[in-house]
């Protein structure tokens, strides 16, 4: 499925990673305020990448990374990267690193660390079919914070012309509240805002479905973030 009326998120903060379904890697990098500097490509065929002959592996430089966002990383089925500060980097990855690289993106948890010091790494993102399951692993796990306002935000301004940022208060109760696994329901969509339903863990994205039904039928249930276009002020209750 290509598009999602709904987004899971987990936050993992012991672990260091979020899990999601529905949620884009144009959302995700978007979202993100420190950017990669050059990515290298896990799993994935993209255009205009630099291939390395030490390492048998693609990557995108800086000066791609802009058009590289806008490509369709859907049809490379499954997709993995992990961010590089420099090109000189790559020349540093020894031969455990890149077992351990192999290792992450096959089997998508990290042999031993989610950093690796020749990398000077940031991130690990591992997917299948771009939002259909999303696994990244942060090294500031609440810079995600970011991602989940732009998510609400990308999708509410197709409703609204103006709308304002999110106050931290307000990110800071979804944040806490997507460590127990929760879904935006963009599909039946409150009309100001959106609601926030608990469906706790995912065990597959199929099962979100029949735990999102579930929950639109209780009432009451989860949370509503309403945006008031007059006044412009966000609150969630």
């Amino acid at each position: 499925m290509r598009k999602k009326w709904f987004c899971y998120i987990k936050i993992d903060e012991v672990n260091n990673y979020v899990l999601t379904s529905g949620m884009e890697f144009k959302d995700f990098m978007n979202g993100i305020q420190i950017k990669p500097n050059n990515i290298l490509i896990l799993e994935g065929y993209p255009y205009n990448s630099v291939y390395s002959n030490k390492l048998f592996m693609e990557y995108i430089t800086k000066e791609h990374m802009e058009s590289f966002v806008e490509e369709d990383v859907y049809s490379y089925g499954d997709f993995c990267w992990i961010d590089f500060e420099k090109e000189d980097n790559l020349k540093n990855v020894t031969d455990q690193e890149l077992a351990e690289l192999l290792f992450v993106s096959h089997k998508h948890i990290p042999l031993s660390k989610i950093d690796f010091d020749s990398l000077n790494n940031k991130y690990i993102y591992l997917s299948h079919d771009d939002d259909y399951w999303v696994k990244i692993y942060m090294l500031d796990i609440k810079e995600y914070k970011k991602v989940i306002e732009h998510k609400v935000l990308v999708e509410l301004k197709g409703r609204k012309k103006q709308i304002a940022p999110i106050p931290d208060d307000i990110i800071n109760i979804m944040y806490d509240y997507f460590k127990n696994g929760a879904v935006f329901d963009f599909e039946q969509s409150y009309y100001n805002g959106v609601r926030i339903y608990p469906v706790g863990e995912m065990e597959g994205v199929e099962s979100i479905h029949t735990k999102l039904d579930k929950q639109r039928n209780i009432r009451n249930c989860g949370l509503i973030l309403d945006y008031n276009p007059r006044s412009k002020k966000w609150t969630i209750f």
